[in-house]
């Protein structure tokens, strides 16, 4: 008869516990096994075990941080999560000013990292990614972790927060101009 009870507390218990809320946007979250962060020669083609890359191979250097890329590859912004930063993606071929502004917002918005020296404020990334699935407007990549949606959704930036500075390498040394835009800080959203 105790058996019977504990059983039934158990499942009152189970039943009274919220599922997580569901991310808007379709949004997903997912951990990936981590893959050897061997260096390849630039310019090499790489295949990733997923898309967008979280880990693995990946260029010698590394894109400037606080930057917009309209066009870089991924084997320089996946070295960046390497070095514990977060790359926030965007996949629009007919162009979506809204969202990458709220990308940009996201990044001016994001607190000064206190191991980064002038001129990096901190470890993120903007960068339009034509390689994302079609149906994955918006991405966010930080070591062995992805985010995707459909949309723009808030949630990128808990999704930053939680990711930055989670990497093998915590390192933020400023990585090479790659034709990136500076995100500056000080600039207002419109």
């Amino acid at each position: 008869m105790s058996r019977l009870v504990i059983l039934a507390a158990l499942a009152g218990s189970a039943c009274s516990e919220e599922p997580p809320p569901p991310l808007a946007c379709d949004g997903v979250i997912r951990t990936v096994p981590g893959e050897p962060g061997l260096h390849v020669p630039l310019g090499s083609s790489i295949e990733w075990s997923t898309n967008p890359p979280a880990t693995g191979m990946h260029y010698p250097i590394w894109a400037r941080w606080d930057n917009h890329y309209t066009a870089l590859e991924r084997g320089y912004w996946v070295h960046n999560a390497e070095h514990g930063g977060v790359i926030l993606l965007y996949r629009c071929p007919e162009g979506c000013p809204d969202v990458v502004d709220a990308l940009l917002g996201v990044v001016r918005a994001f607190p000064a990292d206190d191991a980064c020296q002038a001129p990096v404020q901190s470890r993120l990334l903007v960068v339009a990614d034509p390689l994302l699935p079609p149906e994955v407007q918006v991405a966010a990549v930080g070591w062995n972790a992805i985010y995707t949606a459909s949309c723009f959704d808030p949630y990128v930036e808990t999704f930053a927060r939680a990711r930055y500075r989670k990497a093998p390498e915590d390192l933020c040394a400023d990585g090479v101009d790659r034709g990136g835009t500076f995100i500056d800080p000080a600039a207002a959203a419109n």
